[in-house]
């Protein structure tokens, strides 16, 4: 499946996919996708991200005003399933605040599914 993720998208995805519990094969396929839609150095210099520690936890923050052009993705069947997995656990939905980000995501991933 190919999908068009904006840089507010893959940094969001690539956070909620970290905070999943798993085993030692399902994280290195986590590892895997992370890689693959994390922002390069030249990315991440043009969104202005930075790296803080707050309470021991790593948090990325960036520029809202700023963007990048949206890049396509190619995931297979098991990685979509992976991707899915993550969105259907989390329970921080921010109705509002996410849905920016979220609402194009999930549409995408879940059209025609009727477990969404």
């Amino acid at each position: 499946m190919k999908l068009l993720l904006d840089h507010t998208q893959r940094l969001n995805l690539h956070a909620l996919l970290g905070a999943q519990r798993a085993d030692v094969g399902s994280i290195r396929a986590i590892w895997s996708i992370q890689d693959r839609i994390a922002l390069d150095a030249g990315e991440e210099k043009a969104v202005e991200l930075k790296r803080e520690m707050v309470a021991g936890q790593e948090r990325v923050v960036w520029n809202p005003a700023l963007s990048l052009q949206a890049k396509e993705f190619e995931f297979s069947d098991p990685e979509v399933a992976r991707i899915k997995a993550a969105l259907q656990m989390w329970d921080s939905y921010g109705v509002s605040t996410d849905r920016h980000w979220l609402q194009p995501l999930v549409e995408m991933l879940f059209s025609g599914d009727p477990r969404r």
